[in-house]
């Protein structure tokens, strides 16, 4: 019996210790945290970005349209949720209510039901909370290319091992708890992107068409080559050492998704130029992008404003010219863009377009300032939802120029 026992202690040390391997391999990309202490300047720069605060409990914007869409369809916020989790949070593990009028009347009466508890608990998965992270876009295996633009975010891929990476290289040995495998959409990133970015589509309305305008533009450009990063040489978290094997060196890029917020992508956005031309001041206008300016989602602007001065400096006028997109109901009334019926307007600058703003001068202007500033959500969407903060409400520079008259 004395010898049985250290045996069986033996046995039962090396299960355990191979369980808590296995489960620290099968879990290695169902978190995110757990890829930050070896690949810290990648997620430095991700915590910057909106793909961190994909999920409604970091985006105050993202809450105020879930509420008033819950609002406005009589649906439950959560709901709502599960429907635009198809991008915003492609893993959560409910994918559609199957009887959302039991769902929402089991909500509006407060009563639980196997239901709603699946559906709550999906929400508040804390496995989602971190948006679209490493354990998204790295676990796609395979796109399936689609025109339909319905068929977008987790419609559109395969995920893959959750033990494997799946990026733009082969596997380098030198990774502890996952193996890498290198995929074409890495390589060629845009496919991948435009799993999201491409379309959605409510009432006949095309949502998020970055990636329908920049193949009409016909641009060769990748989003990655403005959005992460030119390539630099690097290694993939310099901070792992592992006996016999070298970091080899490669053409690495940022994970910064550059945005207004986290970079100065905007000055490359537009040019600007005016002159004085007879009794007239006109402003040319570049879109230097191969999609339109602005776009992404359907509530942004950029805003012209002219501020017209005299001898002494004084504003005698001011001109204010917006680039957005006006969408209205079936009753011809304002809305915001999942809730339209129609397209009521669209100023934004078309890829590489160049236009022309022609303004009478006002009397006794002798000269004008011309800046060109950009929100992440137009003054008319934050009045119809009736929200404000700080970050939407903030204009964001972009471009400015003085000219005499």
């Amino acid at each position: 019996m004395s010898k049985t026992i250290p045996y069986l202690f033996i046995c039962l040390v090396f299960l355990c210790t191979s369980f808590s391997q296995a489960q620290q391999i099968g879990g290695a990309t169902t978190g995110s945290e757990i890829c930050f202490s070896c690949h810290k300047d990648q997620a430095k720069d991700w915590g910057t970005t909106w793909h961190s605060r994909s999920h409604v409990d970091s985006n105050p914007l993202y809450k105020a349209v879930i509420d008033y869409m819950s609002r406005i369809t009589y649906q439950p916020e959560a709901g709502v949720l599960v429907e635009c989790a198809q991008c915003h949070n492609p893993k959560m593990t409910i994918k559609e209510i199957a009887d959302k009028d039991s769902f929402a009347l089991s909500e509006a009466l407060k009563i639980k039901t196997a239901q709603t508890e699946r559906v709550e608990a999906s929400v508040k998965d804390k496995a989602i909370k971190d948006g679209i992270s490493c354990n998204i876009c790295h676990n796609v295996a395979k796109i399936n290319e689609t025109s339909n633009l319905q068929m977008r975010g987790f419609k559109a891929v395969e995920w893959g091992s959750s033990d494997t990476i799946y990026g733009p290289f082969e596997d380098d040995g030198r990774a502890r708890i996952h193996k890498s495998l290198q995929k074409e959409h890495f390589v060629n990133p845009n496919q991948l992107c435009m799993v999201c970015h491409f379309g959605g589509e409510r009432s006949g309305i095309e949502i998020y068409t970055t990636g329908i305008e920049y193949t009409q533009s016909g641009s060769k450009e990748t989003c990655a080559e403005c959005h992460m990063s030119t390539k630099r040489q690097g290694t993939i978290a310099p901070e792992i050492k592992k006996t016999g094997v070298t970091a080899e060196v490669r053409d690495i890029r940022s994970h910064l998704f550059a945005s207004a917020r986290n970079s100065n992508v905007l000055e490359d956005t537009i040019e600007l130029t005016a002159t004085s031309s007879g009794k007239n001041f006109v402003v040319t206008l570049r879109n230097l992008t191969p999609h339109k300016a602005p776009t992404g989602f359907g509530g942004r602007s950029m805003n012209v404003k002219m501020e017209f001065k005299d001898a002494s400096g004084s504003i005698v006028n001011v001109q204010t010219y917006v680039l957005e997109t006006v969408y209205a109901d079936k009753k011809g009334q304002e809305t915001i863009p999942y809730l339209a019926a129609a397209i009521k307007s669209d100023t934004r600058l078309n890829a590489n377009e160049i236009r022309k703003l022609s303004i009478p001068k006002p009397a006794g202007a002798t000269s004008v300032t011309v800046n060109v500033t950009y929100r992440l959500a137009s003054e008319r969407l934050l009045k119809i939802i009736n929200f404000s903060d700080s970050i939407f409400n903030k204009e964001y520079p972009v471009k400015s120029i003085n000219v005499g008259l």
